[in-house]
């Protein structure tokens, strides 16, 4: 039988995982495939946005020291958005001018058609207007030559928009990494094929982690659900090393006589960073590389499995996509009684947040068994308990957030 050669502190293992997780190589995608990718490179304004002076509502425009309430205007010319008008406003003159149109020669103010007689080739101001008022001014929102959006921001569609605006057909981007998901186990079966034997259960775990997968922003795809046969192993885990970029085994990397994952890959070249971790729930995991390829060997326990993805897959795939935010967000939680965590590893208790007068309330959502995947769906987060630790009443301690609490229906 295997045995632990030695079990490795939370923090170490998850500085072990970022240190063997270097950025994937750059490409530049077009714009509408850079969403959830992160920038490998600094953005910058191709010019003063808006580029001109321009109107924020659809109205008038004149001379803000003419502006008196009650005095008429004589209306000049028009300026809808994108084309200028042909001449500019004097002493008593107007052009009519709608959002986004360019604000004409002498003219310093707008004013909103509301605020007038209305639309007609004269017109009666109902309310006095101030110098500069509904205009917006070249440059206000970005200068030419200015950073709009730094390396490792993951891009979304405000971003997408920022770059669009600034005329970007394509971004700087480090690639989604390419992550097959193998399960393993005689005792698995497909869901939705056939009913189940005694002794049997249904694959939830590849599900699962191909989901967390995509939900990080990779590429994933399951692979099969092996036996325990070596051979059939073997050749799995093969067949995943000869193109991803993190391969993900569920189960078989424990110390029983039927856990033949850890040695099978190790037969295949993958060098061993870790086995073992101080950590409940997730003891069992391994972590090792293969060239550029990155191996995880996970519990197969499913509350064990996910949650080990949540604390060290999640970040190495943020990493390798070259992001600056590469773990989910952390907070400092409180609980209303005393915590105890008797197990001599960190414990990662899933539980619910509430916000308070002084923090974020936290309560177990009740058993913390490692096969209670429903556990993970009432859970707002996983409160990290040290090792040997009792927290007190009141004591705060670090949450991973899993989900929104003040957006749980």
């Amino acid at each position: 039988m295997q045995t632990f050669e030695r079990l490795m502190d939370y923090a170490e293992a998850e500085r072990l995982v970022l240190e063997n997780s270097p950025p994937l190589p750059e490409e530049r995608v077009p714009i509408p495939e850079a969403l959830g990718l992160a920038l490998a490179g600094d953005v910058r304004a191709c010019f003063d946005s808006p580029p001109f002076d321009n109107s924020a509502v659809d109205g008038y425009a004149l001379r803000s020291a003419d502006a008196e309430a009650g005095r008429v205007f004589r209306v000049v010319d028009e300026a809808p958005a994108g084309r200028p008008a042909a001449r500019g406003v004097g002493e008593g003159e107007a052009v009519k001018i709608f959002t986004g149109g360019v604000i004409p020669e002498g003219a310093d103010a707008v004013v909103m058609v509301e605020n007038t007689s209305g639309w007609s080739e004269e017109f009666e101001l109902k309310k006095e207007v101030s110098p500069g008022q509904n205009i917006r001014r070249r440059g206000e929102d970005v200068r030419e030559g200015e950073v709009i959006l730094r390396a490792g921001t993951e891009i979304g569609p405000y971003e997408i928009a920022l770059a669009a605006a600034q005329g970007h057909g394509s971004l700087p981007v480090r690639r989604r990494p390419q992550v097959v998901v193998l399960s393993t186990g005689s005792e698995l079966v497909e869901p939705g094929t056939r009913e189940l034997s005694p002794g049997e259960i249904y694959d939830s775990n590849s599900y699962a982690l191909v989901a967390q997968a995509l939900e990080a922003g990779a590429r994933a795809r399951r692979l099969y659900a092996a036996s325990d046969d070596a051979e059939r192993i073997r050749a799995a885990v093969g067949e995943a090393l000869e193109d991803a970029d993190v391969v993900i085994t569920s189960g078989g990397v424990s110390v029983g006589e039927k856990d033949l994952v850890k040695g099978t890959m190790q037969d295949l070249g993958v060098e061993q960073v870790f086995w073992g971790v101080k950590f409940k729930p997730g003891k069992p995991l391994f972590f090792g590389v293969r060239g550029e390829t990155l191996v995880f060997g996970l519990p197969g326990n499913p509350v064990s499995a996910m949650v080990c993805f949540e604390l060290f897959v999640r970040p190495a795939i943020f990493r390798m996509m070259g992001r600056v935010d590469r773990r989910r967000p952390r907070v400092r939680v409180y609980f209303e009684e005393d915590v105890k965590n008797r197990f001599g590893r960190m414990h990662a208790v899933r539980v619910t947040l509430e916000r308070t007068g002084r923090g974020w309330l936290a309560r177990s959502v009740g058993a913390q068994g490692s096969g209670i995947i429903s556990s993970l769906t009432k859970a707002d987060a996983i409160a990290l308990i040290g090792p040997g630790a009792e927290v007190r009443a009141g004591e705060e301690v670090e949450a991973v957030v899993l989900r929104d609490p003040e957006r749980r229906w």
